[in-house]
């Protein structure tokens, strides 16, 4: 991809399995990656791996500092880190609710605004933040998930418009489902496992590799053109 070799980005969530499968991706693209989770991800290649808590701003910020640090500044963001709850929603504890926002929503936007003072200051920068199809379509359960992910989508496209004319592109990339032990549990749980995967037109769930190809896309030259998109990677699971 155009413009990805020596690129500064931190992901954050880097230590979960669509997380390394784009530090992976992105190492192999030249980029040079700072690598967030909540302990330091032990992963192949990066310049520094950083335990961080992206609901606590000033770790955050502390985290952000120590990758700028090791890599002479920041050019990207991948924003990752967010968590999942599935339950009724009268049967949905408070609790719960907001851990969800709090990781998925509140952690964006503090990942967002810990490194855009420095995007500003060197005039360009790029944030792409993960969002979900749940962020665009209703599902049974999901009702914390998809009010977190919806609001990442928002987070992000007040970004692009606010930030577009300053040299920062801000798009979030929404996967369908993904082969990762965590929907596995997920899918384990379910009524009918082989359902959310049948509703994929394309008759299968990605792997983590195929996200990491859009994320690769949307950080590239490549897609200079692309702005505050909700990018939807999912089997053609929203159009259905």
């Amino acid at each position: 991809m155009n413009g990805l070799d020596g690129m500064r980005t931190v992901v954050t969530g880097a230590g979960g399995a669509i997380g390394r499968a784009v530090v992976r991706r992105l190492v192999e693209e030249g980029a040079r990656v700072a690598a967030f989770d909540v302990k330091p991800p032990e992963l192949d290649g990066v310049a520094c791996a950083v335990g961080a808590d992206v609901t606590d701003e000033a770790d955050l910020a502390r985290a952000v500092a120590e990758a700028s640090d090791a890599l002479g500044g920041i050019d990207a963001l991948v924003a990752m880190a967010g968590i999942h709850a599935s339950a009724p929603t009268h049967e949905l504890d408070l609790a719960t609710f907001r851990r969800v926002l709090d990781v998925s929503a509140v952690g964006t936007f503090l990942s967002a605004k810990a490194v855009l003072p420095g995007m500003l200051a060197q005039g360009n920068g790029r944030i792409l933040t993960f969002g979900s199809t749940a962020a665009v379509r209703a599902a049974p359960g999901l009702t914390a998930y998809a009010a977190a992910k919806g609001a990442v989508l928002q987070i992000t496209r007040s970004i692009a418009v606010e930030y577009a004319d300053r040299g920062i592109r801000a798009n979030c990339i929404c996967p369908g489902g993904v082969e990762t032990p965590l929907l596995s549990a997920i899918d384990a749980e379910r009524t009918g496992p082989d359902h959310f995967k049948e509703r994929h037109p394309i008759g299968r769930y990605s792997k983590p590799e195929e996200i990491a190809s859009a994320v690769a896309f949307l950080l590239s030259d490549d897609s200079s053109f692309v702005l505050g998109a909700a990018v939807m990677v999912d089997g053609g699971y929203s159009a259905s």
